[in-house]
């Protein structure tokens, strides 16, 4: 087996997204065999738990408490070449979650990607679009607060943009503006 297969063998080993065939040579064979290989997965799951908690602040406790954590971290270390640089987890993990099924996932994930690029000097404005009223979900969120079981569905948009003064403003839009 020539190196790159050899090294995207591995690669794939400590993503989960390969398993050993009977005709691997037998160093890969060990390797997804060892108790090494399942230390190392969990290293580096909780590596990116204790980045992103830090970095995506906001979409790590909403995953956290809809119990969808584990299931995002998972798919992003699968489905993703990450960075070894923290700095870029977050705006790759938020990318990934922009798209989610889960229409406030999606739309915390867009938020908090946005604010992320402005403080970075990102000279764009964005809007995101939030199917509920966000104040007290993004309230939540940030405190640790509970969230409520029932937030009313009036749609909103997020401004985001660093020529705004607080960075952003959430203003609610008539239905027929909201697409």
């Amino acid at each position: 087996m020539d190196l790159a297969t050899h090294q995207r063998k591995l690669l794939s080993l400590f993503r989960s997204n390969y398993q050993a065939h009977p005709d691997d040579d037998s160093y890969i064979q060990r390797i997804a065999r060892s108790k090494d290989l399942k230390e190392a997965r969990g290293n580096i799951f909780l590596w990116r738990i204790w980045v992103l908690e830090r970095t995506a602040p906001l979409t790590f406790a909403l995953l956290k408490h809809r119990k969808l954590l584990n299931q995002a971290v998972t798919a992003f270390i699968k489905g993703h070449n990450i960075s070894p640089f923290r700095e870029t987890q977050a705006p790759e993990f938020l990318a990934m979650l922009s798209t989610h099924d889960d229409s406030l996932i999606a739309s915390v994930a867009q938020f908090e990607l946005a604010l992320l690029n402005v403080k970075r000097g990102d000279p764009g404005f964005y809007v995101v679009h939030w199917a509920v009223e966000p104040y007290s979900i993004l309230n939540s969120l940030a405190k640790g607060l509970p969230l409520k079981d029932k937030v009313p569905e009036v749609a909103h948009e997020i401004r985001v943009s660093g020529t705004l003064p607080t960075q952003f403003e959430i203003a609610r839009v008539h239905c027929e503006h909201f697409q």
